[in-house]
């Protein structure tokens, strides 16, 4: 799966680097604030050089351009669309950082740790903006109507990311969190900007409704089986594969979709919110709160939930004529997002 999907991500990740650059050359110099969006996105170091840093695999933007590919078999024409969703989606890595205190990305000290909060949060909200500015080069390629709709599809997007955020932050101080509550705080915080890519990426290729709704509820609901199999690898995952140490989300108290399952479903679900009412979590403490889980069935009910979204996401394009090669690749995306072991 893993190498199947690879060189697809690498070939459309390229055009759309090439696109951001361009865009980030259109920019009148500001000391290093352009500098430091280009060290976030890994093509300066530290010291502003020039390097092929760690990055991310540009899945959205990806599955941007081969949803336009798709529709009218020129995935060029959603190149700004492209871009536009890769710095929104940038954009909110570094604010994630910020709140989370978190001091490595991709294997590098963040923007915050190296400039400071007030710099990295300017660099952050400058990247949003350059992202709209990117939209507006659609104009000539859509109708007037269709910018509009373009236009405000996004920014939509970046308010239900928002509020998916503020719904996630608040879920840390409540043992109360329903199932149903943690996937309208997915649908904002991850499902949406999946959601956005590959329903802007057939609006630039097309004006049916039809076609572009299509689109956007596979976009949504192949993000919400996409954090579903996040949540299952933070705690059954392979930390060879994932990176990170086993249970990782367990021992930082994540109220992830397993958790809250069982703190519905589960005999035990009073001694596991008392565990989660811990400040610090001991060794002994994972320990108990995992046999809690599997008890509870609740590495099943993830699987079966993301299978559901997954099935549901793919049956969209049933009955739809696409072009096939973009689709067969978007559609290996779509897998790899809800079945990889890392």
């Amino acid at each position: 799966m893993v190498d199947a999907v690879t060189p697809i991500l690498e070939e459309y990740s390229a055009y759309t680097d090439a696109q951001m650059r361009a865009l980030f050359e259109k920019r009148k110099s500001v000391g290093h604030l352009y500098d430091m969006m280009k060290y976030h996105l890994g093509w300066l170091d530290e010291n502003f050089r020039e390097c092929r840093a760690p990055r991310g695999k540009s899945l959205r933007s990806t599955m941007c351009l081969l949803a336009c590919e798709a529709v009218c078999n020129d995935y060029r024409k959603a190149l700004p669309a492209a871009a536009a969703v890769e710095l929104l989606h940038n954009f909110t890595l570094i604010h994630d950082d910020i709140e989370d205190g978190d001091e490595k990305r991709r294997h590098r000290d963040t923007l915050w740790k190296l400039w400071g909060v007030p710099q990295a949060i300017n660099t952050g909200d400058a990247m949003d903006i350059v992202a709209n500015l990117s939209l507006l080069e659609l104009e000539g390629t859509v109708s007037p109507e269709m910018m509009v709709s373009i236009m405000r599809l996004f920014n939509e997007t970046v308010i239900e990311l928002c509020e998916g955020q503020y719904m996630d932050m608040e879920f840390q101080e409540r043992d109360d969190v329903s199932v149903d509550e943690y996937i309208k705080m997915v649908s904002g915080k991850t499902a949406a900007l999946i959601e956005a890519s590959t329903a802007i990426g057939a609006m630039v290729a097309t004006e049916d409704q039809s076609i572009i709704g299509r689109f956007k509820a596979f976009g949504r609901k192949i993000g919400i089986a996409f954090q579903i199999r996040d949540d299952i690898l933070g705690i059954w995952g392979n930390p060879e594969n994932t990176g990170k140490s086993a249970k990782n989300d367990i021992r930082n108290k994540k109220k992830s979709l397993p958790v809250l399952y069982a703190m519905e479903a589960s005999p035990e679900r009073d001694e596991l919110k008392r565990i989660y009412g811990k400040e610090h979590l001991t060794d002994g403490d994972i320990a108990r709160v995992f046999d809690i889980l599997t008890r509870a069935g609740a590495l099943e009910f993830a699987q079966k939930e993301a299978k559901r979204y997954k099935d549901e996401a793919m049956s969209q394009f049933e009955g739809l004529k696409l072009y096939k090669a973009p689709m067969d690749k978007l559609n290996a995306i779509g897998l790899f997002l809800v079945e990889r072991d890392y």
